[in-house]
């Protein structure tokens, strides 16, 4: 499927493709993934999140990543225990990978993570005006 937003989309259990991304000081190819039916396009607001993330990307890289250095200083004994690490390193990318960026129907977007003491991973989850992290329940139970 050809969108008018997101470019050409091929549906997996949602309509994906893959960008290059610059996020949190790095370059990241990065799987996008819209939420929704092999029958349903993506919708306005799922639209005007990607188109958000696109014109403020740097202002988002910028304070999710201040949000989830945080967020790791918070968990900090979890990670040192989980993580097998003598404390939380600089570069958040020896620690978590970024696995996707899920457009929901709401308009709310996750950037969904790999965390290396957490199997179940971390999220960035992005409201309209508001960023938290937490684990990746905090994006299903905006799902």
């Amino acid at each position: 499927m050809n969108d008018k937003v997101f470019g050409e989309l091929t549906y997996d259990g949602g309509w994906t493709k893959k960008e290059n991304l610059m996020l949190w000081g790095k370059e990241n190819v990065v799987k996008i993934v819209v939420s929704a039916y092999e029958n349903e396009e993506p919708n306005a607001a799922q639209q005007d999140a990607y188109g958000r993330l696109k014109d403020d990307l740097e202002e988002v890289s910028k304070i999710s990543l201040k949000k989830l250095k945080k967020y790791m200083k918070e968990i900090e004994e979890d990670i040192i225990a989980y993580a097998n690490v003598s404390e939380i390193p600089d570069d958040v990318f020896e620690l978590v990978t970024i696995s996707e960026i899920l457009f929901m129907e709401s308009g709310s977007f996750g950037i969904m993570c790999k965390a290396k003491w957490d199997s179940h991973g971390v999220a960035v989850l992005c409201k309209e005006c508001e960023i938290e992290v937490g684990p990746q329940d905090i994006v299903w139970m905006e799902e």
